[in-house]
């Protein structure tokens, strides 16, 4: 993983655990929001990162078991 925005967002979820998509567009800046919704699916796919569908603003991510 070579990627600035993954990279950001696998690190909050260390430190957090879990984070919603609305709390993780805060800690980026709003300059993401347009592009977290495919970032999320590219990880998902990847196996980096967890969710429920569908995707949205409440939605929570975690990092796999």
């Amino acid at each position: 993983m070579h990627e600035p925005t993954q990279e950001l967002i696998v690190s909050e979820l260390r430190r957090r655990v879990r984070v919603s998509i609305a709390d993780l567009t805060q800690v980026l800046g709003l300059q993401f929001a347009s592009v977290l919704p495919q970032e999320m699916q590219r990880m998902k796919a990847r196996g980096l990162v967890v969710y429920n569908e569908p995707l949205g603003p409440s939605s929570v991510l975690s990092l796999p078991r």
